[in-house]
């Protein structure tokens, strides 16, 4: 019986996709291995995740749980991190 790793992602999770063919490719030794980022559509049956582009594309291809990893991010979307760093500040300053 397979054990559960991690929690399962939602949808509308961000994520990461392992690259496997860089593994053996030499010249690409320290190149990043994740694509991405991507978003959660859904689960299959408790198996494969559905993925979607952040501008809303779906991909055709399910990936396994053990080929996604969730992302964090420190900011939003789309936002610089000078923009970020001026909202913290604002926010500082209102208090």
């Amino acid at each position: 019986m397979a054990h559960k790793l991690r929690n399962t992602l939602e949808p509308g999770d961000l994520v990461l996709v392992y690259n496997k063919t860089l593994q053996s490719q030499w010249g690409l030794l320290f190149k990043t291995h994740w694509n991405g980022p991507y978003r959660v559509i859904n689960q299959m049956n408790n198996g494969p995740y559905e993925l979607e582009e952040l501008d809303g594309t779906k991909i055709t291809r399910k990936f396994e749980a053990s080929q996604i990893k969730r992302l964090y991010l420190r900011g939003k979307i789309g936002q610089s991190s000078s923009e970020s760093e001026n909202e913290s500040s604002e926010e500082i300053g209102a208090e």
